[in-house]
Order: structure tokens, then C-alpha cells, then sequence
């Protein structure tokens, strides 16, 4: 199952690789960053979630609170399925 996060900003210190790095660690074998780039008004970030061992829903949510502890910005979206949904939603 792929993730893609969409950000405006990073928090202050942090650059995309060291997100990516902060998220594999997270994660470990229950999911990776498998692309990133950037947008007009910020950047985007792709994770696969394993889902043939581990239900998804654990990586979603452990990457929603990982989000929201390393303070992203409010506008902050997570997409699964084309849907995009704040993490503090």
C-alpha cells in the first residue's frame, strides 16, 4: 500500500533526506521511502506499507503521530487511495 505524505514546510533542522532516514527507522521492515520531490509549495514524500504481514493501518498511524510529534505544519496531508487527509484530522 503506498503512502504519500504532501508538506508545506519541514520543521526547522530537517531536510528531506533526514526525513526519509527519520521514517524508514521508524517503520523498519513495515514499510520505506520509495520516492520524494518536490512541489510548488513544499514537497512530497512516498512510503510502501507492508500489508501482507502487518495490517496498514499501524504504519498510517505511526506515521500520522510521527508528523504531528515533529510539529509539521497544520496543512500537512497524508494520501491514501488519491484520498488526502490532515494529520491532525
Amino acid at each position: 500500500m503506498e503512502l504519500r505524505i504532501h508538506y508545506t514546510a519541514l520543521p526547522e533542522g530537517m531536510d528531506g533526506r533526514a526525513l526519509q532516514l527519520e521514517l524508514a527507522g521508524l517503520l523498519e521492515e513495515d514499510g520505506w521511502p520509495v520516492g520524494s520531490g518536490p512541489e510548488a509549495d513544499g514537497g512530497w514524500l512516498d512510503l510502501e506499507l507492508e500489508d501482507e504481514r502487518v495490517d496498514p493501518k499501524y504504519g498510517i498511524l505511526a506515521v500520522k503521530h510521527y508528523l504531528q510529534r515533529r510539529g509539521f505544519p497544520r496543512d500537512t496531508t497524508i494520501e491514501l487511495a488519491g484520498t488526502p487527509t490532515g494529520i491532525y484530522e
